[in-house]
């Protein structure tokens, strides 16, 4: 059986049996340990999937790596305490491409406040590949997505498709991993998740983790400018975060809801008549 069409969501249940207890439950690890909690989260970038050198710098793919990483430490409130950058790296890259890469990420990183501890360096035939794992604290334990409840509100921290239409414009995008943001939303007791595969396949996630679908009232979705209603839907790599919490705390928090978690595990998009909203695409699978 090929990975091919099986999904991430079919994928990951099939590793689970080899995984600790709790991993696979979000996007980042949280483990408990004295005064606080550790949160840790690894992502990979691939050279023409993710970033390309062709009408960006390299600077630019570095640090629009390690702002999406940040993305999940924002998610849950955690702060940053230091990254691992590792590279298979083409024979054909220049040295200026990797020492471009390594700058854009520095430069974030300073902004920041994490280390670059170190990582690794190997060759590949193939295009460039960078993996990042980062790591950071909270003194409150962030709730899971498994943890969501059908009745909770939901709402987002901005408007969306931003990165949609930047990449339509071949227009590189210098992201702001929203820390200081996730952290106050979680100290207000949300459950939080980065949208790196678009909003549709964020709450697919708390489908598949807690069983809650969601209805989504399409008009009251914020859209970036320039971009369609689909973008927002669908448009992953956005710097804003999903939340979801009782209607009471969502508002208290200064958001506003588009829409509600369900006991029926679906995901819908209903227009202004109430009717659901045909999309052509739904957001990003790396194997469907």
């Amino acid at each position: 059986m090929k990975v091919e069409g099986i999904g991430e969501f079919g994928l990951l249940e099939r590793i689970k049996p080899y995984l600790a207890t709790q991993a696979g439950q979000d996007d980042a690890a949280v483990l408990a340990e004295a005064g606080g909690f550790t949160v840790a989260s690894c992502d990979m970038f691939v050279e023409g999937v993710h970033f390309d050198l062709g009408w960006m710098s390299a600077e630019d793919a570095g640090w629009r790596s390690l702002a999406l990483s940040l993305g999940d430490l924002a998610a849950k409130g955690a702060t940053p305490s230091w990254a691992l950058t590792s590279i298979a790296l083409p024979n054909a890259w220049t040295v200026e491409n990797l020492t471009g890469l390594y700058a854009g990420m520095a430069a974030l990183a300073q902004k920041t406040h994490i280390l670059i501890a170190g990582g690794d360096m190997s060759s590949i035939d193939g295009p460039a590949v960078v993996s990042i794992t980062v790591v950071g604290r909270t003194d409150k334990r962030p709730l899971a997505r498994s943890e969501a409840q059908p009745g909770w509100a939901v709402a987002v921290t901005g408007r969306l498709g931003e990165a949609a239409v930047a990449l339509r414009e071949r227009r590189p995008l210098r992201l702001w991993p929203l820390l200081d943001e996730g952290r106050r939303l979680n100290e207000a007791g949300l459950c939080c998740g980065d949208i790196s595969d678009g909003l549709l396949r964020e709450m697919d996630k708390f489908v598949a983790f807690s069983g809650a679908g969601c209805v989504i009232r399409a008009a009251e979705v914020p859209v970036a400018d320039g971009a369609s209603l689909e973008d927002a839907l669908t448009s992953g790599e956005e710097a804003q975060l999903v939340c979801a919490g009782p209607d009471d705390l969502i508002r208290k928090a200064g958001l506003a809801p588009f829409g509600f978690l369900t006991d029926d595990s679906s995901v819908q998009v209903l227009g202004a008549n109430g009717m659901p909203v045909q999309l052509e695409v739904s957001g990003y699978d790396h194997f469907a």
